[in-house]
C-alpha cells in the first residue's frame, strides 16, 4: 500500500468519511437519526392541525406514534436483543478464559528500602550547602 503522503486528498477525505459513517452505524446512531426525522414529521403534521404547544405534546407523549416511530422502536429492540446475546456469549467466553488457570507472580529479590533510609536521604538533600572557602590574597 502506498504511503499516505502520496495518496490524493480526495481519497483520504472519502476514507475518513467512510470510517465515521461505519462508526456511527456501529454505535446505532442510525436509529437516533430516524427518530429525529420521525419527530420532525410528526411535529409538522400536528402543528398544521393545532397549536404549537399541542403539537409538541402530541409528538413526545408516546401515544400518537407514527409508523416510522414504531419501526424505529422495533429496530432498536432488535439490535439491543442481538447485543445482549453477544454480550452473554462474550461473558461465557471471558469466564472460561478466567477459569483456565492461575498465575502467581513473585517479585524479584532485591534490596528493600525502608522509610528510615529514604528519610535520611531527604534530610541530606534539605541541608544547606557548605559555604565556599574564604578567598585569601584578593586585591
Amino acid at each position: 500500500m502506498p504511503p499516505a503522503a502520496s495518496l490524493p486528498r480526495s481519497w483520504l477525505r472519502h476514507t475518513q468519511r467512510g470510517l465515521v459513517l461505519l462508526l456511527c452505524l456501529a454505535l446505532g446512531l442510525q436509529w437516533a437519526l430516524l427518530q429525529g426525522i420521525a419527530w420532525t414529521g410528526m411535529f409538522i403534521s400536528f402543528a398544521r392541525e393545532g397549536s404549537v404547544i399541542e403539537a409538541v405534546e402530541k409528538t413526545f407523549d408516546g401515544q400518537h406514534a407514527c409508523e416510522l416511530c414504531k419501526k424505529v422502536k422495533e429496530g432498536t429492540q432488535d439490535s439491543n436483543n442481538r447485543e445482549q446475546g453477544t454480550q452473554e456469549e462474550d461473558a461465557a467466553k471471558g469466564l472460561a478464559a478466567v477459569l483456565t488457570g492461575t498465575v502467581v507472580l513473585t517479585p524479584p529479590a532485591g534490596d528493600t528500602i525502608s522509610f528510615a533510609m529514604i528519610r535520611g536521604m531527604m534530610v541530606k538533600r534539605n541541608e544547606l550547602p557548605e559555604p565556599p572557602p574564604p578567598r585569601r590574597g584578593l586585591v
